[in-house]
This record gives structure tokens, sequence and C-alpha cells, in this order.
């Protein structure tokens, strides 16, 4: 059967890489079970924890994947596009979604429940194949993304809470522990200290010269430690803040291990399931296949 005569339906499948093995009668067949459903943008398609009771895949428009971290933040596991399919997860095992799915734009779907789709992958075990495999793409996919991701960004948080005290703190702190301040301030006390010694001794006018600080220089060891008195609680003050921000940093790197922990826990857990499903149906289709044989085998003699 030439392509052109396919229902509109079945051609729409035929572009789906899920479907890519099947011949014509096939997707007519296949056809006749999927129901076509449409979403607003922004609509939700479904829940997570909601019942697993279908497949889905895009016909037109786009499908944003996403879930709630533990700081109640959404996350973007995937953005699905044309021919791209979902819910493939709780339809396998009978479980409840863990995710949520929302159409970004005006989005057909082509809907597949979830007996029609087991039932289609006992008929079909190529298509099984290929459903693991786009599994083991996407698991790949969040284990990156758990790994790599940070849940918040300490420095701009901390930056967002700091008072104007706080911020004059760290700039202080920062100046007065640089290079350019041990120099400038070397300079200001050699130049204190030549115009007192030499310059006013022997060029001013009065009794020994016109010194303002003569030696040993009380006014300028007045000055130094009013500046130390100063600046040590300065300092104090942003090495608390350095400290906090230390703390939370470490809090959060401790949050990141134990929600990737978690997650590799139940996409193991998950993983095993669908191993075990594979293989009942691997089973089943070979039991099918020597029932098939055995029955040929009768009819040819």
């Amino acid at each position: 059967m030439a392509e052109f005569n396919l229902s509109d339906e079945a051609k729409s499948l035929s572009r789906v890489s899920l479907f890519k093995r099947l011949e014509p009668h096939e997707l007519e067949k296949l056809a006749e079970e999927v129901d076509q459903v449409e979403f607003k943008a922004g609509e939700t398609i479904f829940n997570e924890q909601d019942t697993g009771d279908a497949l889905y895949v895009v016909d037109s428009g786009t499908v944003r994947i996403w879930i709630l971290d533990q700081d109640v933040e959404p996350v973007t596991l995937a953005e699905l596009k044309e021919s791209d399919f979902f819910g493939e997860l709780a339809v396998l095992d009978r479980g409840a979604r863990s995710t949520n799915a929302t159409a970004i734009t005006d989005t057909t779907l082509h809907r597949l429940s979830s007996d029609d789709f087991q039932k289609f992958l006992l008929e079909h075990p190529d298509t099984a194949i290929d459903v693991i495999c786009e599994i083991g793409t996407r698991m790949r996919q969040t284990n990156l993304l758990v790994t790599q991701r940070v849940t918040r960004n300490i420095n701009q948080e901390m930056e967002l809470k700091s008072t104007l005290g706080q911020r004059i703190a760290d700039k202080v702190a920062s100046f007065g522990g640089s290079w350019t301040f041990i120099f400038l301030y070397c300079v200001a006390l050699l130049s204190w200290m030549a115009v007192n010694s030499f310059v006013l001794a022997h060029y001013g006018r009065g009794e020994n010269g016109a010194q303002f600080d003569a030696y040993p220089y009380i006014l300028l060891n007045l000055m130094l430690s009013m500046t130390a008195a100063l600046q040590a609680p300065v300092i104090m003050m942003s090495q608390n803040r350095a400290a906090e921000k230390d703390r939370l940093a470490a809090e959060q790197d401790f949050k990141v291990n134990l929600k990737s922990e978690l997650m590799l826990e139940e996409l193991m857990r998950k993983s095993s399931s669908r191993d075990a499903q594979m293989q009942e149906v691997v089973s089943t289709v070979k039991a099918m296949q020597a029932r098939n044989e055995g029955q040929g085998g009768k009819l040819s003699s």
C-alpha cells in the first residue's frame, strides 16, 4: 500500500520513530486504536502522581516535561516536539506518573491507552526494543541533569540578603587585604615620617621647626591604633559572612548529593522493574512464536 493511500492519522503515526517498523496495514490498525487529543498553550496534560493510563505521542506543538525539586522550584527535564513520545514509564509499570507534562504551545497529541500499548508491544517486539533504547537515553539525560544541576546560587542569594553595612564591610575587608592597601599605607607612613623628621624639622619656622607630629610620632601612633580598632570588627563582620556562605554551600552540596543518590536509586529501581517486564514480554513473544511454529508444522503435515 502506498503512503498516499494511508489515512491522515496513519500518515502522522508513520512519522513517529516508535512506529517506523510498522507496515501500512499495521499503521491503519493502530490509527483505529489511537485517540487524538488537543491542549491549549499552558494547559496541563497530566500531573505527577496521576494514574498512568496512556502513552502520548506529539503530533504537533511542544510539550514540557518537568518536576518540582526539594526547594519547590520547577525543573525542566525535557521539551518534546513533533514525533516524540512520553508517559511510557507509568504505562509499563502501571504506576503513578513520575513527572508533570504541560503544553508549551497549542498541541495535538496521539493518545494510546495503557492496555492497547502493552498489547501493541507484545505484537511488535522490535518496537519494544526501541522503547527500551529511548528510555535508556532519557535516563542518561536525567542522570546528567542531576549531577550537574545546582539548586540555588549561594553568592546571588547572599547578595540579595546583604545589608548596606555588610556590603561596605565586604568592600573594606577586600581592600584592606590587598597589596594596593599595603602599598598606599606604607607610602602614607613614610611620607608622614619624612615630612615631620626632615622637611618641617629643617625648613619650618619656630622652635624645632614647625612639626605637627614630632618623633616618636604620637599622633601617627594614635591614628594607627584607631585604624586597627575600627578595621578589626569590620574584617570580623566580613569573615562571619564568608563563614555563613561556606555553611550554606556545604548544606547545598549535601542536598544535591542526597538528591542525586535518591533519584539514582529510584531510576535503578524503575530500570529493574522495566527489565523484568521486558523479559516477560520477550518470554511471551517467544512462546507465541513457538506456538505459531507448532501450528504451522501441524498444517504442513
